[in-house]
Parts: C-alpha cells; sequence; structure tokens
C-alpha cells in the first residue's frame, strides 16, 4: 500500500502503557455495519486479533490480545456516541476502532454536525483512558456513484489530523485495490465475490494491525521484568 494511501499515526500512548505494564491488550470495534461477514469469510476483526498477537508478541512471551465488537446496524455518528461511550465504560479497552460515516452519508447528514460527533466521541474514548482509530467507510465503484461520501471522508482525515488520532483510510485503500484490479465487486459471479471479500477483510486486518504495532512504542510489548531478564532494559 502507497504512503501516498497509507502511512502510520503519531502513536498509541495508552496502549504502549498497558503493553509496557505486562497488562493484554484488549481492542473494542465499533461498527453500524447492517450484517455481518459473508458465509465463509473471516471478517476483519479476527484477523485484526490474530495479526496483532504475531506481530505484538515479546521475545519472552507472546501478548494476549482480546477483540469485541459492538455493532449499531444503521446508525450515524452522532447516535452512535452514547453507546460507544457506555461500552468502553463497561469494557475498559486499551482501543477503540471506531468504523463510521456510512450511515451518515447515505442519509446526507450534515457533515459538520458528523465532525462535531466525531469529535465528543474521541473525548468520550481518551477521557475514559483508551486511546482510539477512526475508520472510515467501505469503497465500491456502484455506491460511489450514487453517494457523495467524500465530505465525509475530508472531514475525518482533518478531525483525526487535528486531535492527533490515527484515520485509518479503509475508503481510499479500497479504492487503490478496485483501481489496481486487486478486487473487483462488480463481477457477478459467486466465487469471484467470496475472492473479493476475503481479500478485502484478510488484507484490512494485516494493514491496520501492522499500522497499530508501529504506533506502540518499541518496548511495548514486553514487559519491564522480562526486558530486565533479556538485558534490554537497564
Amino acid at each position: 500500500m502507497p504512503d501516498t494511501v497509507l502511512a502510520p499515526g503519531e502513536g498509541l500512548p495508552r496502549v504502549s502503557a498497558q503493553l509496557a505494564a505486562g497488562r493484554p491488550l484488549s481492542v473494542l470495534i465499533v461498527h453500524s455495519a447492517k450484517q455481518a461477514s459473508k458465509p465463509g469469510i473471516v471478517g476483519y476483526p479476527a484477523r485484526l486479533e490474530e495479526e496483532l498477537k504475531r506481530r505484538l508478541s515479546g521475545r519472552a512471551q507472546r501478548t494476549t490480545v482480546r477483540t469485541t465488537v459492538l455493532s449499531l446496524p444503521g446508525e450515524p455518528a452522532p447516535a452512535m456516541v452514547a453507546p460507544l461511550a457506555q461500552a468502553v465504560d463497561d469494557q475498559r479497552p486499551a482501543l477503540v476502532v471506531w468504523q463510521t460515516g456510512t450511515a451518515d452519508a447515505m442519509r446526507n447528514l450534515d457533515p459538520e454536525g458528523f465532525g462535531t460527533a466525531l469529535e465528543a466521541g474521541i473525548a468520550e474514548v481518551h477521557r475514559r483512558g483508551a486511546d482510539i482509530v477512526i475508520m472510515d467507510m467501505q469503497y465500491s465503484m456502484h455506491t460511489a456513484q450514487l453517494i457523495d461520501f467524500a465530505p465525509y471522508v475530508s472531514y475525518m482525515s482533518w478531525l483525526a489530523q487535528s486531535s492527533d488520532v490515527f484515520h485509518f483510510p479503509r475508503y481510499d485503500i479500497m479504492r487503490h485495490w478496485v483501481e489496481d484490479g486487486r478486487v473487483d465487486f462488480a463481477d457477478e459471479g459467486d466465487e469471484a465475490k467470496r475472492r473479493s471479500y476475503d481479500f478485502v477483510h484478510r488484507c484490512i486486518g494485516q494493514l491496520l494491525a501492522e499500522s497499530i504495532a508501529t504506533m506502540i512504542a518499541p518496548s511495548a510489548a514486553i514487559p519491564p521484568a522480562i526486558a530486565r531478564s533479556n538485558g534490554t532494559s537497564p
């Protein structure tokens, strides 16, 4: 994936602190999808969990990683803030991945209201001691011709930069794959669709895990006591 499409953010200080203290990494994924993954397709949350376990495994022990999913079908960003905050209160994750914008764009809701809700949600998560990654909507050539996603994607990008929050650009990533011929959602064949969906979930999980791992402090995956015993810290 070119750096012009996907570049890592500044850091995940709360996640890094938890891992450095030897605590497990819990990830809460919040989305507004109306249906589960296609039959036979392993969704990106499960892929993310496995990739994080592999990438964050310390030299002396494997890092415990657990992902949970909160589904709020069809909800726009303003309606997601309260249940998002409640879920963080209940589950106490170290990291939240907030996937939003699809319902807002489909309903042509006010982009500024969308941005205000995003800002509120980010603040609620930070106030509760967790880091957050915001993820935008999926891309397909058909839906892009019917729905104007650009204002919402642009708002997420701008807000992420001004809030020091990582914006995972799923929309631009998937558009790159479509334009590069990696996936073809226009193909009506069941097997072609299955391959495309599998590719997307597998690679989104890998790219998101790689981004998260890159933003974690280098020594965070190794608890201090283990690092000392390995001679990796004073």
